[in-house]
Parts: C-alpha cells; structure tokens; sequence
C-alpha cells in the first residue's frame, strides 16, 4: 500500500547528547580506507613531516560506519561541495597530484582526476 498522508508516520525529533568534555575536534589532512564487506574504517590523519624517503602522518581518530552510511555521507558531501562551489567557485586540485601517494591496496579509478 503506498503511503498517504494517513500512514505516513510522523518524524521523530533527533536529540544529539554530547559527552561533558565535549565532542572532540580533530583537524585532517590525511585520510586511510580500510574496509569488510560490512563496513568500512576511515582514519583521519595530519602529515607532521615530509622526508626524502617518507612522509610521517600522525593518526588522529578512526570512524567506522556501514556501507550504507558511508554511502549517505558521501552523497552529503557531495551534495555540500556542490553548493559550496556554486557559492565561491570551483574548488581547484593541485597541479602535484601526480606525487600523491596512493597505497597499493586503493587504486586510482581512471575516472578519477587524480590521474
């Protein structure tokens, strides 16, 4: 039966707790994927050093969500990063991304502009 105004049920209202040290802010310039086929761990990190021969990356928080979420989240993202754009602009990639460093484990799609 689809849904009318009769069966439609109502919103819930969403009440976010915070914890009393309040939530923790981390700031990211580095981001590591790992993955099941239930879920998938996203580590946020901040390069503290560049070296000749390696890059050091301070991790600071992991978040582990469903597929589903992480699905959500990036049409979210997706959908911000539109809106922010049709504000100030494009967002312009660096002219380097040719020295990003991918892990083996993740690679680049051929669509993708880090090509």
């Amino acid at each position: 039966m689809p849904e009318t105004e009769e069966t439609t049920k109502p919103q819930r209202k969403i009440e976010y707790r915070v914890p009393t040290e309040g939530v923790p802010k981390v700031y990211s310039n580095n981001v590591q994927l790992a993955s099941t086929s239930f879920d998938v761990k996203v580590v946020f990190g901040e390069v503290a050093e560049v070296l000749d021969d390696k890059i050091m990356v301070d991790q600071r928080v992991q978040v582990t969500m469903t597929w589903l979420e992480a699905k959500i989240l990036a049409d979210f993202m997706q959908t911000n990063i539109k809106a922010y754009e049709d504000l100030n602009g494009p967002l312009k990639l660096p002219k380097n991304l040719d020295k990003i460093m991918v892990p083996e484990t993740f690679p680049i799609p051929k669509s993708s502009p880090i090509q």
